[in-house]
């Protein structure tokens, strides 16, 4: 009968003198002195620990603090071979200069551990793919996987054929077919590459990661109105100068960017070829982050719901584990207009590059 229990003070203080007893034998208080104390079967305070919600908050709320009191640390390894689950959700991250993906990832850290649930990450490069790493973390037993900073959702037979393991990307709307789900991403480009068209720019340049097999590459090059350049990473000084050269050869008369950083290195790499930001380019970064506001001129940026992505994708997860229905929450993007945006250039210019 959870919720409706009374431990009379012999029963309680009997409990204490057993938990002493087994503390001063093996310096460990055990689940079995949990329930004692807590006038409990052991059964109930295992669920009441391991699984919350099958249980009444009152006895959830009981054992917990008895558990507090007697300083109780579970057994990991014996839960996880009596649930047949680690505890533990896969993360890649697939950049780790992303700044953005990286309040997503402690985002959804800090919304699992309140569901009792690890994190066990895995960083992508270009030895180790997003699918690669987790495929990895799929071997490794974790109960489902999460994605952090990546347009490309590997397809669920490229890591564990025929599991059922639950997955998400952080900013991806779930979908009957997650792969082609809306992103973040795509919203936050199609609101950039709107505000300029309100401008008057028609020749608009996208700089972004390379990514292998990124049905949003494809689109990109497909489209007349856009000049994708891809580096391998968006932190890369070098290669960001190298790819906006291009770029303004191309012709375009702004640039969106998927990194504050990169288009702090746009703005730099304009300021060296003579180009004034925004009166012959408009610029646009990505994130809103600390440097959008520190650089000359301040970046207009998408405004991206890091926190809230994150603790929606896990969310997602824990509601997936446990058989539950999730409704996604709306994620607003906002595109903070400041001082590197403005009307389409009279005339063309001509750089060498």
């Amino acid at each position: 009968m959870p919720g409706n229990f009374v431990v009379s003070p012999s029963t309680e203080a009997s409990s204490h003198a057993t938990v002493r007893r087994r503390r001063k034998s093996n310096g460990a208080t055990s689940l079995l002195d949990v329930a004692r104390a807590a006038g409990v079967s052991t059964a109930s305070a295992s669920r009441a620990l391991g699984r919350p919600e099958l249980v009444s908050e009152a006895l959830r709320t009981r054992v917990a603090e008895v558990a507090s009191r007697l300083g109780y640390v579970g057994n990991a390894a014996a839960r996880s071979l009596s649930t047949r689950r680690s505890g533990l959700v896969g993360a890649v991250l697939a950049d780790p200069a992303d700044t953005i993906a990286w309040q997503m990832l402690e985002a959804a850290e800090r919304c699992l551990s309140t569901h009792k649930l690890g994190m066990l990450i895995r960083v992508a490069s270009a030895a180790s793919s997003v699918a690669v790493c987790a495929q990895a973390l799929a071997a490794r037993g974790v109960d489902a996987l999460l994605l952090a900073g990546s347009g490309q959702t590997p397809g669920r037979e490229t890591w564990k054929p025929g599991s059922l393991l639950p997955f998400i990307a952080c900013g991806q709307m779930p979908g009957s077919d997650m792969p082609s789900s809306e992103t973040i991403e795509q919203r936050g480009l199609a609101l950039a590459r709107g505000y300029l068209q309100q401008l008057g720019h028609v020749s608009v340049g996208t700089l972004a990661p390379r990514r292998v097999e990124d049905a949003d590459q494809r689109t990109l090059s497909q489209d007349a109105t856009i000049a994708a350049e891809h580096v391998d990473r968006l932190d890369d000084a070098d290669a960001v100068r190298a790819a906006v050269r291009r770029l303004i050869a191309s012709g375009v008369t702004a640039v969106v960017t998927l990194s504050d950083v990169a288009a702090a290195a746009v703005l730099r790499e304009c300021r060296a070829l003579d180009i004034a930001v925004p009166e012959q380019l408009s610029v646009i970064g990505w994130g809103d982050t600390g440097l959008a506001r520190c650089v000359d001129p301040q970046l207009t940026t998408v405004r991206i719901p890091a926190n809230a992505s994150g603790e929606a994708a896990a969310e997602y997860l824990v509601a997936a584990l446990s058989g539950r229905s999730f409704t996604w929450p709306d994620l607003p993007l906002k595109l903070v207009i400041r001082e590197s945006t403005g009307p389409v250039p009279a005339q063309s210019f001509e750089r060498s590059t």
